[in-house]
């Protein structure tokens, strides 16, 4: 699923995660590790899952910016452990559940601008 208009996005940063349709979100830091494909993710977050929750993850890419939109993708965590250096924080990873070809190429871009922002 797509919100928003078709554009490319306008950061390499994403700004914060949304889950259950926006129930509960989180905003990013700069260093906060989100590793995206369009496959899946890799997130650290406040929030522990257990093995087979089914979550709609949403990605914001600096809303303050002109042409800012959201990206909303269906997954399922398969792993979610307690992070080693917070002891407030977990580490997820989700597998993305079928997508539109539409949502897996800006999660590609989406990928590509995260990678190239950390050189």
């Amino acid at each position: 699923m797509l919100d928003g208009e078709s554009i490319p996005l306008p950061s390499c940063r994403v700004s914060s995660l949304n889950l259950g349709w926006g129930l509960d979100a989180q905003s990013c830091d700069d260093d906060d590790p989100i590793e995206i494909s369009e496959r899946g993710m890799f997130m650290r977050s406040r929030w522990h899952f257990e093995i087979g929750t089914r979550l709609a993850v949403s990605f914001v890419s600096e809303p303050d910016r002109p042409g800012a939109r959201r990206l909303t993708a269906e997954g399922i965590v398969v792993w979610c452990e307690r992070c080693k250096s917070d002891p407030c924080g977990f580490e997820s990873t989700v597998l993305f559940l079928e997508l539109p070809d539409e949502l897996k190429q800006s999660l590609r871009e989406l990928s590509y601008r995260l990678a190239t922002a950390r050189g």
